[in-house]
């Protein structure tokens, strides 16, 4: 492969994108309701929107790839997305705003799907699973580092520089896209012309990883909905709230990173069980100490960071099988993996916050119950494995 480190920063770019997009504009909120003179609810309506269009858009994207390219994908969504962040420089009219926002994360679904198929389409299995060991954690990353850069360009500059910054940096990949990537299909040609999706939720290599994917990240949402509320009744500021995230990010961190070294002495069969085991123990102590005894800061936060770590190394494993199972429709796997994700982690954060009044109970048994989630996928790809040998 020509450019190793440069493709590195280019996959690592591609899959940050989305969730920068996401929440880099989160500070902006009362500047943008000011200078479109609208309400609150209307501006808050631009992520909701957004959510619903970075989910959907998934199923779109990921099976197209697999037919005409991801190149040619990444240039049509990049460049969607490049425009509609643009054009949100000269909006006036908060009904406007939402349709930018809504184009914008059907453009950015485009990068969030062919990440994980150029991975796939470029490197071997061994090879693969530690590349997503090393990418997934800068994932995990960017939701806590995006608010901060629209935090500081807010502080130097309007709020429309938060947007221009998308712009660049989507610029700069169609540049890297048209650099790096061969014209037409990198990728193996598929077997058939279109792999109909129960074919691809009847594998349970695959449809069992991603419920174990799925169900790990609907806990973070039900948490990341829960303990802003649970940590005011705790008692703590604001600054305060936001500096709690710092621990669970940094162990996410050292889960994926340790993740990728393990690998290179134990298979993902091997670290998979351990893992579980250690979400396992990890949520139920948050459970006990949710139901049983008085929370603090404490002892909230190391149950959570453990499942954080636990989490970090479950993922690039569970992703790298996944897709794995259909290496040459890895796009439309890659879409119908997404799609489950985020609509569980949405499905779990309506959860807690329609109940948000029994914060601490109602979160910790949320999370609780995605451990039964991760069991039921674990013991359904294990059986595939099983029928394998």
């Amino acid at each position: 492969m020509q450019h190793p480190k440069l493709f590195f920063v280019y996959l690592a770019l591609l899959s940050m994108l989305g969730f920068l997009a996401t929440d880099m504009y989160l500070p902006a909120f009362t500047a943008m309701q000011d200078y479109l003179v609208t309400s609150a609810n209307m501006v808050s309506a631009s992520l909701s929107l957004f959510l619903a269009g970075f989910c959907c858009a998934q199923l779109f994207w990921g099976p197209l790839s697999d037919k005409i390219g991801r190149r040619t994908v990444l240039v049509w969504g990049l460049s969607l997305f490049t425009l509609s962040c643009f054009a949100v420089v000269w909006v006036t009219d908060a009904r406007v705003l939402l349709v930018l926002r809504f184009l914008q994360a059907c453009g950015v679904c485009a990068a969030a799907v062919c990440w994980q198929s150029l991975v796939l389409d470029h490197f071997p299995k061994e090879k693969a699973h530690k590349m997503f060991a090393t990418i997934m954690p800068l994932v995990a990353l960017s939701p806590a580092l995006a608010p901060l850069i629209g935090a500081w360009l807010i502080t130097h500059c309007d709020w429309q520089s938060i947007f221009i910054t998308l712009t660049l940096i989507s610029v700069v990949l169609l540049g890297l896209t048209f650099y790096l990537l061969p014209s037409g299909r990198s990728h193996a040609p598929c077997e058939t012309a279109n792999l109909p999706y129960k074919r691809l939720l009847s594998r349970p290599q695959f449809s069992g990883n991603i419920i174990i994917y799925a169900a790990c990240s609907a806990s973070f949402f039900a948490w990341l909905t829960g303990s802003p509320f649970i940590m005011g009744k705790l008692g703590l500021s604001p600054s305060e709230i936001g500096l709690s995230y710092i621990p669970q990010t940094v162990t996410f961190l050292i889960g994926g990173f340790s993740c990728r070294a393990l690998l290179n002495r134990f298979s993902g069969d091997q670290l998979l069980p351990w893992l579980l085991l250690a979400y396992l123990v990890s949520v139920s102590a948050l459970l006990v100490v949710g139901l049983w005894m008085t929370p603090s800061l404490t002892r909230l936060l190391v149950p959570f960071s453990v499942m954080a770590m636990a989490n970090g190394a479950i993922y690039p494993i569970v992703v790298s099988k996944a897709l794995k199972a259909f290496p040459e429709h890895s796009g439309k796997a890659a879409s119908v993996q997404n799609f489950t994700q985020l609509g569980l982690c949405f499905l779990y954060s309506l959860w807690v916050s329609s109940q948000i009044e029994h914060v601490v109970s109602i979160t910790v048994i949320a999370m609780a119950s995605t451990v039964l989630l991760a069991l039921i996928g674990y013991f359904y790809q294990a059986s595939d494995d099983k029928s394998a040998r």
